[in-house]
């Protein structure tokens, strides 16, 4: 499960590049191309107390992923990620290492309330499809290789008098597994925005993840398998704007607290494309 963790994460990083504002356009396009990198020297057991991994070992983990959006209404966007991801897991003089695609998303948001244009209110339904198939002989696993759902309601907006300027993007919801173990995972994230000037703002955020399941063994050895976690971090990051277009941002996470996770931190980068 600590992959799946590591799909979850990446994925918060990306979408929260930028506030999750709508196409608004019947037509417009948004791509973000990102590349994610994740590492852990150690562990928080069931307990939430932190283990290091044996002889100094670690987990390292390269996430690509292409996330866009066209608009299908003035209301409604079409939304998907496609994800490619090579981890290594190094530990007693064993490096074992697997690079295939992630989990797939295709989903619909919804815009429900414009509030004058400044606050965004959206629902956004998804369905989670994996592109790999799990092996002994392939390991890390990449993540469950099962099909789920997801469901999120996002508030985000610009502030016009206190605050001025700043933005906010503020993401709850649930995802579903479609098996008898699960897991059934409660997530949020929020992000707040600080333009500097006009090409340059600073951003920072948190997210957290509560996944539960019927299944609840923990195993330090393959943490790629656990579906019973929990963890929070925090982020921070810069964003650059190129022209009316185009913007590139930069972020650096940390994890503060979790359990049956790994305790580590990395950065991104991602391209944000408005066409």
């Amino acid at each position: 499960m600590k992959h799946k963790l590591i799909l979850v994460v990446a994925l918060f990083i990306t979408a929260n590049c930028f506030a999750d504002f709508p196409l608004a356009k019947k037509g417009k396009y948004l791509i973000v191309p990102s590349y994610n990198l994740y590492q852990a020297k150690g562990y928080w057991d069931n307990s939430g107390n932190y283990q290091s991994f044996n002889n100094n070992g670690r987990f390292t983990s390269h996430y690509f992923s292409l996330y866009g959006g066209y608009g299908l209404s003035d209301k409604a966007d079409f939304v998907a990620s496609l994800p490619y991801v090579i981890q290594r897991r190094q530990e007693n003089n064993l490096t074992e290492q697997n690079a295939s695609l992630g989990d797939a998303t295709l989903g619909l948001r919804y815009l429900l309330n414009s509030f004058d244009y400044y606050k965004f209110l959206t629902i956004t339904g998804s369905l989670i499809v994996p592109l790999y198939s799990n092996a002994s002989t392939k390991l890390p696993y990449t993540g469950f290789q099962q099909v789920g759902g997801e469901v999120k309601m996002s508030l985000s907006g610009t502030n016009r008098e206190r605050l001025k300027n700043t933005y906010y993007d503020v993401n709850a919801g649930l995802r579903q597994y479609f098996s008898s173990e699960g897991p059934t995972q409660l997530f949020f994230d929020a992000l707040f925005g600080i333009p500097l000037d006009d090409f340059n703002k600073v951003t920072f955020s948190m997210s957290g993840v509560n996944s539960t399941s019927s299944l609840n063994t923990f195993n330090p050895n393959n943490l790629f398998l656990n579906r019973q976690f929990s963890y929070f971090r925090l982020q921070a990051g810069y964003g650059r704007k190129i022209d009316q277009n185009y913007q590139i941002f930069f972020t650096i996470f940390s994890d503060i607290t979790g359990k049956n996770t790994g305790k580590g931190g990395g950065g991104s980068i991602s391209l944000v494309a408005k066409l």
